[in-house]
């Protein structure tokens, strides 16, 4: 039996059971206030240590900034790409135009 991309099609958003060390996730929203904003999130983090529901992460964008401990029970998290997560990256060489 062979299965489609259609039906193998993942959600947008990853479970607590799902998450993985070593990893690289982003905050999509507060899971009971979908309104609010916060400057996290859709930023790239990879997931350093796991005890759930806590989890603590490592911003790409900011390898300087201590870790982020974050509460799974109330953020919605997402996988993001690695083309997602070296854009956030910080470059020391500018690109050439």
């Amino acid at each position: 039996m062979t299965t489609s991309n259609a039906t193998c099609k993942k959600g947008l958003l990853v479970q607590a059971d799902d998450l993985q060390l070593g990893r690289c996730y982003a905050v999509h929203g507060i899971k009971h206030a979908p309104a609010e904003t916060h400057p996290i999130f859709g930023q790239s983090f990879k997931i350093k240590a796991m005890n759930l529901p806590f989890l603590v992460g490592q911003l790409v964008s900011d390898p300087s900034h201590p870790p982020v401990t974050l509460d799974v029970r109330h953020l919605d998290l997402m996988r993001v790409t690695p083309d997602f997560v070296k854009a956030q990256a910080p470059s020391h060489v500018p690109d050439a135009d």
